[in-house]
């Protein structure tokens, strides 16, 4: 093969491999392409393993924590599931009772819900009547 014709061939499969390199988008770009990002999240999340990696990069970080419990307390079912868990802990109970009590308005909303019920109101007008523990 002639000189010239060997480099020509030399450019020509650079330029063929430069082309074939460039034909796959970019991860940026797929991801600024809301078709192509729904399907990425589509297939993370429907393998366990990506959806495993992808809980724990999520929670390790604080600032995603906050980002991810203030989305999820946007949905009421997800709201009363918090409320029913930090209540059923009783290393939780405390503080937030704590929480309530401290604000005015949680305070007064606590003790019109107490208050409207006959049953409660019997139980508060007894623990009245009974003198306050020793500390």
């Amino acid at each position: 093969m002639k000189p010239a014709r060997k480099v020509l061939v030399v450019i020509v499969a650079s330029v063929a491999l430069a082309v074939l390199a460039g034909c796959g988008e970019s991860v940026k770009e797929m991801i600024m392409n809301p078709t192509t990002k729904d399907e990425l999240v589509q297939e993370l999340l429907s393998d366990d393993i990506s959806k495993h990696d992808l809980m724990n990069k999520l929670t390790s970080d604080d600032k995603a924590k906050r980002e991810i419990a203030e989305t999820l307390l946007g949905d009421l079912s997800i709201k009363a599931l918090a409320i029913d868990k930090l209540t059923a802990d009783p290393t939780q109970r405390a503080e937030l009772y704590k929480h309530l009590t401290s604000d005015a308005t949680a305070r007064a909303e606590m003790i019109g819900v107490l208050t409207s019920d006959a049953d409660f109101r019997k139980e508060i007008q007894d623990a009245i009547k009974k003198p306050l523990p020793k500390k």
